[in-house]
């Protein structure tokens, strides 16, 4: 009866230590891969929205490699907690007593403040959750080459063919995706020939007002010389810079291949096809082309030896 009692404690015995040493080599695995920093930076900052690149330091202290390891990057909105961006990035596996930053771009509305959350894994198995909360968001400046304007489409119409040339008109679709009306700019169109490179047309045009998340419709004519091919550039300029610009395609030579990025076969080009058309000369008297008081003098005396030689004959 003693031994069954002393057999019996033993086995309480190395239970337990079985369990403790499972304990603490359970938190020594959790221990080991920590998050020792985090850093966040806006990377872009738009009229709407706000790019930020969120780099988080991970520390292995351990004494040996790591398993897999992988980071998920969250955005809650401060004052709804709704999860408003998320993002996912393996990292490989980290050598002992060594520190590595992981960086990671989430993108977030360019108003009131976010909690963002770095959630470690390791293996599948989460290990640890970091939070860090910013403020202020709306007040960090735009991009001074972002108005908010996009040129979403561009439609073209043949409105008139005279001679050589064709008169086409222009729809540009803009949208404002800014926070408030957009200023009024200048918006240079120009259409270029394919082949050589040469401006067929161009003019000067504006956005106007366009109020926010609207699309309006800016209209245009350009005049080109047909049978050849063009891409159409709109650039819109705030005071001497270009801050929006886009391209589209017309074929009025359809047997040849488009766009420019495609290669382009040899084709004569009629340089006299681009110049400007001369204006008309005026005609006085009724006169032809090419007649001038000279000739009309020459032509006179002709006429009276000829009369005079005619009567002496008869």
């Amino acid at each position: 009866m003693h031994q069954k009692k002393i057999a019996i404690l033993i086995l309480c015995v190395i239970l337990i230590t079985s369990l403790a040493t499972s304990g603490c080599l359970r938190d020594f695995e959790e221990s080991r891969l920590s998050i020792a920093e985090i850093d966040i930076s806006s990377e872009r900052v738009t009229s709407t929205e706000v790019l930020l690149n969120v780099t988080t330091y991970i520390e292995n202290r351990g004494d040996g490699g790591s398993g897999d390891i992988k980071l998920i990057l969250k955005a809650f909105d401060s004052v709804s907690g709704l999860l408003v961006a998320q993002t996912t990035t393996p990292a490989g596996s980290i050598n002992k007593e060594i520190t590595i930053p992981v960086s990671q771009l989430i993108s977030v509305e360019r108003d009131g403040g976010y909690r963002i959350d770095v959630v470690l894994f390791e293996d599948e198995e989460r290990l640890r959750q970091e939070s860090v909360r910013i403020y202020g968001i709306g007040d960090l400046t735009p991009n001074i080459y972002d108005i908010g304007l996009k040129i979403q489409e561009m439609d073209f119409l043949v409105k008139n063919v005279t001679d050589s040339r064709v008169t086409i008109g222009v729809d540009l679709y803009l949208t404002n995706e800014g926070d408030s009306t957009s200023e009024n700019l200048s918006m240079l169109i120009k259409a270029r020939e394919v082949d050589a490179g040469l401006l067929a047309d161009k003019l000067w045009i504006t956005t106007g007002n366009i109020e926010k998340d609207t699309t309006i419709i800016r209209n245009c004519e350009i005049s080109v010389p047909n049978n050849y091919n063009y891409i159409v550039e709109v650039l819109i300029w705030k005071n001497d810079t270009i801050v929006e610009r886009a391209e589209g395609v017309v074929q009025l030579n359809p047997k040849r291949t488009v766009p420019k990025d495609e290669e382009i076969v040899e084709n004569d080009i009629e340089v006299e096809d681009f110049m400007t058309e001369p204006e008309e000369m005026d005609y006085e008297d009724g006169l032809m082309p090419g007649f001038t008081s000279a000739m009309t003098c020459i032509a006179i005396i002709i006429a009276i030896f000829m009369l005079i030689r005619i009567r002496r004959d008869y």
